[in-house]
């Protein structure tokens, strides 16, 4: 049932965080010095999203009704203290000229504000708990094919106007440009934390002067994980080749 995913609905995903020594291009804001964990809502939940729903669920993050060695502890006392919204804020429809699926012809991105009537608010709400609060970016549901820089600016905008604290940039759609928006994040003097979420596509490489080029703060290594050993087992092996490598 709902409520039963509710009480255990945390999400593992197989990430790795960009380490690297010497000389770099990489990202360097101050986050994610360990690894990111908490809960998003995308494996159990899908599109069934809401603000009230992603509320309850930071309220459960923080609800002291566990006893961990005879004390009442939270999930975030114990580290679980990120709360992720994915895919389905976006209203999607067909916007101007471009036709564009979730973004006016200005770039601005849609939201759906019957499902979510205040981002802000949302966030705020989690912020109070002591937790920081996720949003998703490169949406699948209504996947767009906006590449121009109005789109990543109003995207940056929004992410910093609504105060969220991190990104999940996805592999859907156009906007596959990491280091556009890792920029203008950091042209607008802000620390978010970034998400690759490329599937494995996309991993850091050196530049040819030797540097490694890696904007963001960590990054998947995998497909989606299915509810099989096979599949564990097959996002697990694509690590090999990456501890292998030489940074």
């Amino acid at each position: 049932t709902r409520k039963m995913y509710e009480k255990v609905g945390l999400l593992f995903v197989l990430t790795l965080i960009c380490v690297y020594v010497g000389e770099v291009e990489s990202l360097e804001n101050g986050l994610a010095r360990t690894p990111p964990m908490g809960w998003r809502s995308w494996n159990l939940f899908g599109d069934d999203v809401s603000q009230d729903f992603m509320m309850n669920q930071m309220d459960g993050l923080t609800r002291r009704n566990r006893l961990v060695e005879g004390k009442k502890t939270s999930l975030a006392d114990l580290g679980y203290n990120d709360a992720g919204l994915d895919d389905a804020w976006q209203m999607c429809g067909s916007y101007g000229p471009s036709q564009f699926t979730f973004h006016r012809e200005d770039g601005k991105p849609m939201v759906n504000l019957t499902r979510f009537p205040d981002m802000k608010a949302m966030t705020d709400h989690g912020h109070k708990l002591n937790i920081t609060v996720g949003w998703y970016a490169n949406n699948c549901i209504c996947e767009d094919h906006c590449v121009s820089h109005s789109c990543y600016e109003q995207d940056v905008d929004s992410l910093l106007a609504f105060g969220f604290d991190s990104i999940k940039i996805d592999g859907c759609g156009k906007q596959l440009d990491l280091q556009k928006y890792s920029d203008l994040i950091a042209d607008r003097g802000a620390k978010v934390l970034i998400e690759n979420c490329h599937w494995g596509y996309t991993l850091p490489s050196y530049t040819a002067d030797g540097k490694l080029d890696c904007p963001y703060n960590y990054y998947r290594s995998s497909q989606d994980i299915r509810g099989s050993y096979a599949s564990a087992m097959n996002n697990l092996l694509t690590l090999d080749p990456l501890a292998k490598a030489t940074v």
